[in-house]
């Protein structure tokens, strides 16, 4: 009798594990980087590489990188973040320009398990959705266009597409949009927008912050959920045009 109670107490301590919420604990970070040249004209990746490693983030969103053209002859910036970061690197070109690529990527502490890309609309320019899988999480980064009615496509897009993973998804980027703005509306209605937990969230400009339009996000409508432990706008007044942003969160699935 007593074996066959041990043999109950353990089966429902199994179960009770089993359905319990799953809960992942990460750092992101975010950065646009305006290809690593300073508002002192200084191209730099490895002052950028430092803000970044000193971060010490699982994954870093990062937008504005040239690849191998005639501005920077022979590098490939996101190449040499990783290298400077000692993190894996994923590339997603959204133009040719000067010879070369120009678009967004991500860096991870950890190799990705796999990674897409897929195009948004941009008047202006062609604009992309890079989605980067973890062993945990998909990770996903963005340049929304400059054009509103191009952003509130691009959510639309992006909605659609994040619905067909299977992990939580968080997303981040330059969305150039401020906070009360109609896109930064629709990414409420099926997003965890991350609220600043010190400060007023402005990363732009950063010699002289006064807007809001980097973000960093959690899709919810699959039931995932965030708290997030931190979340704030890093001090980096040269190296870039925007500050990068930086969130600590714990995940429920």
């Amino acid at each position: 009798m007593k074996k066959f109670t041990l043999i109950i107490v353990a089966a429902l301590a199994f179960a009770f594990v089993a359905c319990a919420p799953k809960q992942i604990s990460t750092k992101v970070l975010c950065y646009n980087t305006h290809n690593c040249v300073g508002l002192d004209g200084e191209f730099s990746c490895e002052r950028i590489a430092k803000i970044i490693s000193e971060v010490d983030a699982d994954a870093v969103a990062v937008q504005e990188l040239d690849s191998m053209t005639t501005r920077h002859p022979g590098v490939d910036v996101l190449s040499e973040l990783a290298k400077h970061t000692g993190m894996h690197a994923v590339y997603a070109p959204t133009i040719d320009y000067r010879g070369g690529k120009y678009g967004i990527g991500m860096l991870t502490k950890q190799k990705p398990l796999s990674y897409r890309q897929v195009p948004l609309p941009c008047r202006s320019e062609p604009r992309a959705l890079l989605i980067v899988e973890m062993e945990e999480y998909y990770y996903c980064c963005t340049h929304l266009s400059l054009h509103e009615e191009d952003r509130v496509t691009s959510i639309g897009i992006i909605v659609d597409e994040l619905s067909k993973l299977d992990k939580p998804v968080m997303i981040a980027g330059d969305f150039n949009a401020r906070p009360n703005s109609e896109p930064m509306r629709l990414m409420g209605e099926h997003f965890h927008v991350f609220k600043k937990t010190e400060g007023n969230g402005f990363t732009i400009r950063a010699d002289k912050p006064h807007a809001e339009i980097d973000y960093i996000c959690l899709f919810t409508d699959k039931g995932a959920k965030a708290e997030v432990k931190s979340h704030t706008v890093i001090s980096a007044p040269v190296e870039s045009d925007h500050l990068p942003i930086v969130a600590e969160v714990v995940i429920t699935e």
